[in-house]
């Protein structure tokens, strides 16, 4: 019976690897990425058959740690509103805590990988899925009269590009997520609030 990988070997082998592969380039043989990690070459292709499979694993934990950082945060908001800006706060958070990720993925992305329409598609099911249950929340959020009328689809759309916009600007080093953050915020997410009707005074006798 075949001896199965232990994933978190593995894991552990990826963001490894990957650091290796950010300063040398995906011109970087395997047999130099072995002995760059000290281990044997037939370990490294036990676990990865080829330099492309290192960057889909790293991408895949790169998405699941996302995933996981940003259900935490929109755990803890009550409106669609609030979760949809935990949703960017979150997203902004994880890459500022590891500024070379972006980097390095668009450095050995730039390169090729093994198939790089595979990893697409499979990036762009990721994005979607997250999409749609963004734009189901805020339709939910209108439904309950707790946000004001308007286009979901447009309002995800736009939210996910600030951020991808605000992640570039990250890799080139003129990224101000904070402001962006706060503007986003107040001309797109909080006019769609609606406001609290104001408690009447009780009149002096």
């Amino acid at each position: 019976m075949p001896r199965r990988p232990d994933l978190a070997r593995r894991s552990e082998l990826a963001r490894a690897a990957f650091e290796v592969l950010r300063t040398r380039g995906m011109q970087t043989s395997m047999r130099e990425l072995a002995e760059a990690l000290g281990v044997k070459r037939p370990t490294l292709y036990f676990y990865f058959p080829d330099l492309g499979a290192v960057f889909e694993t790293v991408l895949d934990q790169m998405y699941r740690a996302l995933a996981e950082s940003v259900i935490a945060r929109t755990q803890l908001a009550d409106n669609p509103l609030d979760r949809l800006r935990a949703v960017v706060e979150a997203t902004l958070a994880f890459h500022k805590e590891r500024p070379q990720l972006i980097g390095g993925l668009l450095q050995l992305w730039a390169m090729g990988g093994r198939d790089v329409g595979s990893i697409l598609d499979r990036e762009r099911q990721i994005v979607m899925a997250g999409r749609e249950a963004l734009v189901a929340d805020l339709r939910a959020g209108i439904a309950r009269g707790e946000v004001l009328p308007c286009e979901p689809e447009r309002i995800v759309d736009l939210v996910l590009a600030v951020v991808d916009g605000v992640l570039v600007h990250h890799v080139l080093g003129i990224a101000r997520a904070d402001d962006v953050t706060e503007e986003l915020a107040a001309r797109v997410l909080e006019p769609l609030r609606p406001s609290r009707p104001r408690s009447r005074k009780k009149r002096s006798s």
